[in-house]
C-alpha cells in the first residue's frame, strides 16, 4: 500500500536564509490577500512583474561564461575551463549555471551504491499530493521538446534553445513539410496531415508505418521514435509488429513515447487545424504557407501561455497566480538570447514520478506495456484519456520513490553528471540564493535518506548535484522539491518569456492574425 508523502518530521530549514524563508512563508500563506492583489489589475501586474524579475535574478543572467564545449570539440577532452568564442556561438553544446568542478579527490560512490538511493523501500511508494499522471505527461511531452541530448555526447544537444513545439512541427523544414497537407483548397489550407480512426471516428495524425511495417514513403525523413528500436529488440516481435502499427507520423521523434505524450501532441495537432480554420475565414486571400506559419505562431504562443499559467503555478506553492504578460521582460536586464544550460537538462529527470501501472484502460496497464502503444489512445478516444490521466495520482517525487524499470535511467543520469563535471548540490544552492547546509536534516527531514546519503557520502559537500535535488522534500502545495523549483521558476521565465515571438515589437495582431491574437487572449 502507498505511505504517506510526508510520515517524518519537517527538514531543517535554518540554512535557506531568513529572506528565502520569509519569502516562501508569505506566497505559500495568506490566500485571503492574494485573491485581493489579483483581483486590481494594476496591483496584479506589479505583483506579477515581481515576483517573476525575483524569481530569474537569483543567479547570473545570460549569457553565461561556462559551456559544456570539450576542448576542441573532442568529446574525449575534458570541457573547455575556460571562455572561447567558439564556446560563446556553438549552440550544439549545452550552456552552464557552475563552471566544471575539480574532481574529488575521494572516490564518489559506486553507481551499485548510488542504485539503493532510487530503490523503493520495502515495495511501498509514495503518491503525490497534488499532481496527477497527466502533470507528469505534459513535463514529459513539454520537455522533450527543448532538452534534446546527444546520444553520441551527453555535453551536447540538438535543441534550438526555443520553445519552439518541435514534438508537433519538427526541427527544420523538410521534417514540418512531411507532417503538412500542402494545400490550397478552400477549408484545407495551412493544415497537417490527418486521417479519422476507423473504430472511434476520431482525428489523429496519419499511421507513420504502412501494413507491411515499412516508414511510408512520405515520411520517411522523420526521424525514427526515439529508442523504438530497442524497444523492438526487447519485446516478442508479434507484439513489436502490432505496436508499430499504431505509431503517429509526428514530427517530432519524442512524442509517440507513451500514449499520454502522444495525447498531448494529437491535443494541439487538433488546435493547430482548428486556428487554421479560424485564420482562413478571416483572411481568405492568405495562400497556403502564411496560413501554417501563421497557426505555428498562435500554437507556440498559446502553448507558453499554457506553461506559465497552469504548469509553472502548478510547480509553484504560491497561492498569487502567475501571468504571461512578456511585457514583463521586454526592458528587463536579464532578456538575453536564449541557450539551455545543462544542469536545466538533468534536473528535468522526474522518473520518480511515473507509476508502475497505468489507468488509461478497463484494466491496469504496466508501465512497460505503455510505452509506445498508441492503441491504449485511439481505443479510449482523446477526452476520456485526458480525463483518466487526471484522475490518476502520480507518485511523490524524489529519492527512493523511483518504480523498478526507471531505476537505469536515473544512474544514467548520475553519470551524466559526473561526466559533465559538475559542481555539489551545496554549491548549486548557493548559486541560487539559498544558503548551504551544513547537516543532512537541512536537505532532508526523512531519517531513512538521511541515513542512506550519510552512509554514500559522510559529508553534505559531497553530495551530488543530480541526488540533492531529489534528496529535498516536497514542500506542501507544492509539486517539486525546493531547489527543482527554483531552478526550474529561473530557467521556465527567461527561456520562455524571452522566446522570439513574444518579444515586444512581434507579439501583435500582425503577427498572429486577428484572429489569432484574439484566441491567444481568450485562452486562459
Amino acid at each position: 500500500m502507498p505511505r504517506q508523502p510526508r510520515d517524518y518530521p519537517e527538514r531543517d530549514k535554518s540554512a535557506d536564509g531568513i529572506s528565502n524563508r520569509i519569502e516562501a512563508h508569505v506566497l505559500s500563506h495568506y490566500p485571503g490577500f492574494w485573491t485581493f492583489i489579483m483581483s486590481v489589475p494594476t496591483l496584479r501586474k506589479i505583483a506579477n512583474k515581481a515576483i517573476i524579475n525575483r524569481a530569474v535574478m537569483r543567479a547570473r543572467t545570460r549569457p553565461s561564461p561556462y559551456g559544456s564545449m570539450a576542448v576542441r570539440g573532442d568529446s574525449a577532452m575534458p570541457m573547455a575551463g575556460y571562455t572561447s568564442w567558439e564556446m560563446m556561438i556553438d549552440k550544439a553544446w549545452f550552456s552552464r549555471h557552475l563552471p566544471a568542478a575539480t574532481p574529488p579527490k575521494e572516490a564518489l560512490p559506486t553507481l551499485d551504491e548510488v542504485r539503493a538511493l532510487f530503490v523503493v523501500p520495502e515495495g511501498q511508494q509514495t503518491l503525490s499530493e497534488n499532481s496527477s499522471v497527466l502533470f507528469l505527461s505534459f513535463a514529459q511531452w513539454f520537455t522533450d521538446g527543448f532538452l534534446m541530448t546527444d546520444a553520441a555526447d551527453t555535453r551536447k544537444t540538438h535543441t534550438s534553445h526555443h520553445i519552439d513545439f518541435n514534438p508537433l512541427y519538427g526541427l527544420d523544414r523538410a521534417e514540418s513539410d512531411a507532417v503538412r497537407a500542402k494545400s490550397e483548397a478552400q477549408g484545407q489550407k495551412g493544415r497537417l496531415k490527418t486521417e479519422t480512426d476507423p473504430i472511434s471516428g476520431e482525428v489523429f495524425a496519419p499511421k507513420l508505418y504502412d501494413a507491411t511495417g515499412s516508414v511510408k514513403p512520405e515520411f520517411a525523413i522523420l526521424r525514427p521514435p526515439l529508442k523504438f528500436e530497442q524497444y523492438l529488440s526487447r519485446v516478442p516481435q508479434e507484439r513489436g509488429d502490432a505496436v508499430k502499427q499504431t505509431l503517429f507520423a509526428f514530427a517530432g521523434d519524442r512524442a509517440n513515447t507513451t500514449p499520454y505524450t502522444a495525447m498531448l501532441n494529437t491535443l494541439f495537432l487538433r488546435e493547430h487545424n482548428r486556428l487554421c480554420g479560424l485564420l482562413e475565414a478571416d483572411n481568405p486571400h492568405w495562400d497556403d504557407e502564411r496560413v501554417f506559419q501563421t497557426a505555428r505562431n498562435v500554437n507556440i504562443a498559446l502553448l507558453i501561455k499554457i506553461v506559465v499559467e497552469e504548469y509553472i503555478n502548478h510547480i509553484l506553492p504560491y497561492h498569487f497566480q502567475i501571468s504571461a504578460d512578456p511585457s514583463v521582460c521586454w526592458h528587463a536586464q536579464w532578456n538575453k538570447p536564449n541557450w539551455i544550460p545543462i544542469e536545466f537538462n538533468l534536473l528535468y529527470r522526474w522518473h520518480s514520478l511515473t507509476p508502475d501501472q497505468f489507468e488509461i484502460a478497463d484494466a491496469p496497464v504496466p508501465a512497460k506495456a505503455f510505452l509506445y502503444d498508441q492503441s491504449l489512445l485511439t481505443s479510449v478516444g482523446l477526452g476520456p484519456a485526458m480525463a483518466r490521466a487526471c484522475g490518476q495520482r502520480a507518485w511523490n517525487m524524489g529519492l527512493m520513490n523511483t518504480p523498478d524499470f526507471l531505476i537505469e535511467i536515473e544512474l544514467a543520469s548520475v553519470v551524466q553528471g559526473r561526466r559533465n563535471e559538475l559542481a555539489s548540490y551545496n554549491d548549486y544552492r548557493a548559486a541560487m540564493g539559498f544558503g548551504r547546509v551544513s547537516r543532512f536534516d537541512q536537505i532532508t527531514g526523512d531519517p531513512k535518506r538521511q541515513e542512506i546519503l550519510r552512509r554514500l557520502y559522510g559529508d553534505v559537500n559531497k553530495v551530488e548535484f543530480f541526488v540533492g535535488l531529489f534528496a529535498e522534500d516536497v514542500a506542501p502545495r507544492a509539486a517539486v522539491p525546493p531547489l527543482i523549483g527554483r531552478m526550474v521558476a529561473l530557467d521556465a521565465f527567461s527561456q520562455a518569456l524571452t522566446n522570439p515571438l513574444l518579444s515586444e515589437h512581434i507579439f501583435n495582431a500582425r503577427t498572429f492574425g486577428e484572429a489569432g491574437w484574439q484566441a491567444i487572449q481568450s485562452t486562459g
